[in-house]
């Protein structure tokens, strides 16, 4: 989406007579809309500001997304009322534009997504009632009540007619049971549980959450309602405590390392990588956030679970100065979640921590955003979950750049999305002090699964009561093709990626171009014809580990659990990475090294590394390409010689981070998917986008899928196209699905 090219209207004054408004209907298809700005309204309307609006009759929510008249269109209705109290503001604004433009979104989505959570937007309020209603002034009555008893006409008469207004309100926190101290003369001399349990009621002169206070005192309720009974403590319905809390100070010293850095982030504004152990970021983040809110700014954390949230909750209380608020932002929050979203965007809370969906939430006076751990595939959103289809960290690059604020990621393997930004200054990298003994066991010509070294090292471990980490692909069938002789792998001529094995075709397909090849025949470099396929699963490894040391094997993935305190558990990256082994083993490292896709080996990279750092002794990694760059790099801590190989090879194929691309997904027949492509898809490109030919894509499912992807240099062209794409599919053919994603981490 251009941004318009607004005439200003004035009047004599100087104040703006006109505003143009996005209206928060999630289509693509609804532009925004002219409305003039009545008198009584005009010192209040500005960009980011929440109006009410009419369309067709009915009103509406809008934001005003910029203030004056688009050339050549004229106003014809009001702005009916602003609602201040849940106005993004014209920075957020300004974000939620650059995302849409960026995610090939609809503004009115992104809009929605930065105003508060849990926004009731069909009720309205009674202010002057008809004699034969039956709602008196001041009710709140919903919009289908409304419609029920009025009928639609009625409706557009009663807001015309200024009986009714819309009175949309963030969701109405749970109410949960609260004990309050009453002034009693109880004897409790003898009923000692009683008296503790009311001496700790009084301390909270106006009341605390009963589920709390029995938390923390241990007591039971049988206690608590005896003290009711006997009139020392009244219980009452009160809305839940927002999840906002008091830092303590227990211990705000730390390195002078972090210290130091953090001042010159924050005096330096601008965006930054720091490299460094991933165990230890919670001290970065620690002193940016003193740094911030000693300096009376707020700090922006961003984390990619809910579990790292509430951690760093934890250690941010701990840590900072007494007197600030701290407060998490994630899903689990539930009702809460709207006021911790009012208290960040009034100045009211210091630091907050959220996952992905707070990094378009307003803030203040912001200070520095934050990522940990900054590569995590979490931050993007996927098709059908919160948050905006886009890369936490590129969101922050921008809104650094539009409010001024410093812009910090950590993390040991930062993507190279990250790395290759023109604006990016480097912090000193500060590498693990200690690295474990790396074995490679070389897989050439051997047709075993998992070898003896692996083995005899797992079982010395199990006599010598370590524990051993095992990490396994957790797909279930194999990824791409090598030969078992000389480690060559079966690779498309064209796009220098390994062929992708699909399950149940025979077929090697590239996900770049769509190649397709049969599975079989000799080796091009040796002429052997023991091509082997890589990708073991969890369940097999663990099966054939426990069987040849006749020993119990424990299981760690998302989906299963068991035996996990057993001295060798085998698991997927994600769960045996996020604790200390004594030794870690890799058995089939290929099937991270050769994937087909783009970003294969920069996640090869980034696994192997934070194996070193789970691993406290030994690693071992199973291969048949022992001199692959990622894996060589990886082992000796060297990100910068790996980003050097790889980004010149993307740079020599034109793959991102040197070009954008987009992701087009269709579900259904191949004809009926050819067909909408051909005709609709490729005629509609602009000249500056290629388009690839159609490819399938290896998806368990009822239809089978496919992808075409869209490349250029410039993202805006790449992120218009898709959009197109989509709409013109869409309009073609209503049943034919169509999932789009700009500059996917993987390709």
């Amino acid at each position: 989406m251009q941004r318009e090219v607004l005439e200003q209207v004035a009047d004599p004054a100087g104040k703006p007579r006109e505003a143009l408004v996005s209206l928060l209907i999630p289509t693509h298809a609804l532009p925004p809309f002219s409305y003039r700005i009545p008198e009584r309204l005009r010192a209040r309307v500005g960009v980011g500001s929440t109006v009410v609006v009419p369309l067709s009759g009915y009103s509406r929510l809008g934001i005003v997304i910029s203030v004056g008249r688009e050339a050549g269109e004229k106003a014809t209705e009001d702005v009916r009322e602003v609602l201040e109290e849940i106005s993004p503001g014209a920075r957020t604004t300004e974000l939620c534009r650059w995302v849409s433009e960026a995610a090939a979104m609809p503004l009115s989505s992104v809009l929605r997504a930065a105003l508060p959570p849990g926004l009731v937007t069909g009720r309205y309020r009674v202010v002057d009632p008809a004699a034969n209603w039956s709602w008196i002034r001041g009710s709140v009555v919903g919009r289908r009540t409304l419609l029920d008893a009025l009928g639609g006409e009625g409706l557009k008469e009663a807001e015309a007619d200024g009986r009714i207004e819309l009175s949309p309100a963030p969701a109405e926190r749970r109410k949960v049971e609260w004990v309050v101290a009453e002034d009693a003369n109880l004897d409790l001399g003898r009923a000692y549980r009683q008296r503790e349990l009311l001496e700790e009621i009084q301390r909270h002169h106006s009341g605390c959450t009963v589920s709390s206070l029995l938390r923390e005192t241990g007591a039971t309720r049988t206690t608590l309602k005896q003290l009711v009974r006997r009139g020392a403590a009244r219980l009452e319905k009160r809305p839940e405590p927002p999840p906002i809390f008091q830092t303590r100070g227990e211990s705000v010293r730390s390195e002078r390392i972090f210290t130091r850095n953090a001042e010159k982030v924050l005096d330096s504004g601008g965006t930054w990588l720091w490299r460094f152990p991933y165990g230890e970021q919670k001290g970065a983040v620690v002193a940016a956030a003193r740094e911030a809110v000693e300096t009376g700014r707020q700090a922006l954390i961003l984390a990619p679970e809910i579990e790292v949230v509430e951690s760093l909750v934890g250690e941010l209380r701990r840590a900072l100065p007494a007197g600030y608020t701290v407060a998490p932002y994630h899903s689990g929050l539930g009702r809460n979640r709207a006021a911790v979203y009012q208290a960040a965007r009034e100045g009211d809370l210091d630091v907050l921590i959220g996952t992905r969906a707070a990094a378009i939430l307003p803030l203040k006076r912001p200070g520095v955003i934050c990522v940990f751990d900054e590569p995590n595939d979490s931050y993007r959103a996927e098709s059908g979950y919160e948050g905006v289809p886009i890369h936490a960290r590129e969101v922050s690059l921008e809104r650094s750049k539009i409010e001024g604020c410093a812009a910090l990621f950590l993390s040991p393997t930062p993507s190279l999305q990250l790395y290759a930004n023109s604006r990016l200054n480097e912090l000193p990298a500060r590498n693990s002090s200690e690295r474990p003994s790396a074995r490679i066991i070389d897989m050439r010509g051997s047709g075993a699964a998992l070898s003896s070294t692996l083995l005899d090292a797992c079982r010395r471990s199990v006599e010598a009561d370590e524990r051993v980490g095992v990490i396994s692909n957790r797909l279930g069938y194999s990824t791409s093709v090598s030969c078992s002789r000389c480690g060559t792998v079966r690779s498309c001529p064209d796009c220098d990626l390994p062929l992708a094995l699909h399950k149940g075709t025979n077929l090697l397909v590239c996900g770049r171009c769509g190649r397709r090849e049969k599975f079989g025949g000799s080796c091009e470099a040796c002429g052997s014809e023991r091509m082997a396929t890589t990708g073991l699963a969890v369940e097999r490894v663990r099966e054939d580990i426990a069987a040849a040391l006749d020993c119990p094997v424990g299981l760690l993935t998302a989906e299963s659990r068991a035996e996990e305190n057993a001295g060798i558990v085998v698991g997927t990256a994600r769960y045996i990475l996020s604790q200390e082994w004594d030794i870690v083993a890799v058995p089939d490292a290929d099937s991270y090294l050769l994937g087909s896709r783009v970003g294969a080996a920069e996640r090869a990279f980034r696994l192997i590394y934070r194996a070193t750092e789970a691993a406290r002794t030994r690693l071992l990694i199973q291969t048949r390409v022992p001199e692959h760059y990622a894996l060589q790099t990886a082992l000796r801590g060297d990100y910068p010689s790996f980003a050097s190989a790889e980004l010149s090879r993307r740079r020599s194929l034109g793959y991102p981070p040197y070009t954008h691309m987009a992701s087009l997904r269709l579900r259904g027949s191949e004809g009926v998917v050819r067909r909408a492509v051909e005709s609709m898809v490729r005629p509609a490109m602009d000249w500056r986008v290629e388009i690839s030919t159609l490819v399938p894509l290896d998806r368990s499912g009822t239809k089978p899928s496919w992808q075409i992807l869209l490349k250029s240099k410039e993202r805006p062209a790449v992120a218009r196209a898709a959009g197109l794409a989509a709409r013109t599919i869409a309009r073609g053919n209503s049943k034919l699905k169509v999932e789009v994603e700009i500059d996917p981490e993987e390709v």
